[in-house]
């Protein structure tokens, strides 16, 4: 007969994955133009605007900024995702020794 381990590390394991993966998912754009700046799809270069419909405007400088702190979370993003996978294997692993010691 197989236990069902600690169904609390299942729904953590679920919930680092889950978000972890939209996390990069939404910083993906970040992460897969490398050091390029962009203004709504549009390369930017030094000394440039990026003005949004809302009346926002940002510098080069500020959309650097940006893309570097969308970049960072993305990859943290990865690792929480990477976490939530080493719970479920864990947790796996932990069940199935004590099933066999039964």
């Amino acid at each position: 007969m197989r236990s069902s381990g600690r169904p609390w590390l299942r729904v953590l394991g679920w919930a680092l994955f889950i978000v972890g993966m939209t996390t990069f998912f939404i910083n993906a754009e970040a992460l897969m133009n490398g050091k390029a700046v962009e203004c709504d799809g549009s390369p930017m270069r030094p000394g440039q605007w990026c003005v949004r419909v809302g009346g926002e405007s940002l510098s080069y400088d500020e959309e650097e900024k940006n893309e570097a702190r969308g970049e960072l979370v993305g990859y943290a993003g990865v690792g929480l995702g990477i976490l939530g996978i080493a719970v479920f294997v864990t947790n796996g692993i932990t069940t199935r020794r004590g099933n066999r010691q039964r």
